[in-house]
């Protein structure tokens, strides 16, 4: 198998046809990318603005790129079905690590392309390197009923419900970082209160599907004023929304509070004609994972993240 080649420089056409079906790929998960993603991408690529590698599509095509964003570095690795689509993620994800500059601690990497037998083989190849770790995400789905319109119970505690935008960012980050502190989830988002006020940025904006204020809530306490749980959703289809980000305060957990909130969004979304929700969570995260299945989510797909620390390395270890 020949080596990948850099795409800067590369033909325009060759990119665009590769990303075309990254961009099908991401569109079966619901998380197709908006606008000029693909022609903007192939020039950033192009240009060198955006680092990755490939193999053309005469010969089955593949690609790789990434980005950093302070000391943190995402990538994505995409491969067409061939015989050795494997090697080539693998072979792709290890020159994403190989070439990361110093200043550069962590990477994070996704795949598309590959069937869950070998998406697992290059998980366990990838594993070996010192510094990996494998997290593996569920799709969670479930279908919106009538009954999911019917009356709420009073919210727990004699909390307080409130638009989310009427909750500074600031307040959402802090929650948010605090509810993910220590969990796998944490290795995604980052340890950085930055990558959190992003992420919640993002959504917000709609970067991710058009935001649904009607279904998305803050729970808090008046006195002494705090903010105590949140519950961001997104719209991926005229019939189909997303739980972007479920958060509740690592203090008042086990009082019900995720299950309240996941009931008034699928209310709200009931009473907006939608039919079915979705989210993501971590194969870590049991406890999400138990209260997801209590309220009637059912495992629908699964997606591999591949992790290099530089902290993590045993030589990392020993210098501190």
């Amino acid at each position: 198998m020949d080596g990948p080649r850099e795409t800067r420089g590369a033909p325009t056409d060759a990119l665009e046809e590769i990303l075309h079906s990254l961009a099908h790929e991401l569109a079966l998960r619901e998380e197709a990318p908006s606008g000029r993603w693909i022609e903007e991408t192939a020039g950033e690529l192009r240009a060198g603005t955006k680092v990755g590698w490939y193999f053309p599509s005469g010969d089955g095509g593949a690609i790789a790129f990434r980005t950093e964003r302070d000391a943190v570095s995402f990538g994505h690795v995409h491969v067409t079905a061939r015989p050795d689509s494997a090697a080539r993620a693998a072979t792709l994800a290890a020159q994403l690590v190989d070439s990361l500059p110093g200043a550069v601690r962590s990477i994070s990497i996704g795949f598309t392309g590959l069937p869950r037998e070998r998406e697992d083989a290059v998980s366990a190849e990838l594993a070996r390197r010192p510094g990996s770790t494998v997290i593996r995400r569920f799709a969670m789905e479930r279908a919106l009923r009538s009954r999911d319109g019917e009356g709420l119970p009073p919210v727990p505690d004699a909390l307080l419900l409130a638009p989310v935008r009427e909750v500074t960012l600031d307040a959402l980050t802090e929650l948010d970082r605090r509810a993910f502190t220590g969990s796998t989830d944490e290795l995604l988002i980052g340890t950085e209160p930055a990558e959190y006020r992003r992420m919640l940025g993002e959504i917000l904006d709609g970067a991710v599907g058009r935001f649904l204020d009607e279904a998305s809530t803050a729970l808090y306490r008046a006195d002494p004023p705090a903010l105590l749980g949140a519950i961001l959703t997104c719209e991926k289809t005229a019939r189909r929304a997303a739980f972007q980000d479920l958060m509740i305060d690592p203090d008042h957990r086990s009082r019900g509070y995720g299950a309240y909130l996941l009931h008034w969004a699928m209310r709200a979304l009931w009473a907006l004609g939608y039919e079915q929700v979705r989210l993501w969570v971590s194969e870590a995260n049991e406890a999400a994972r138990r209260l997801y299945d209590s309220v009637g989510f059912a495992v629908t797909q699964s997606a591999v993240i591949y992790r290099w620390d530089r902290s993590a390395m045993p030589h990392a270890q020993a210098s501190r």
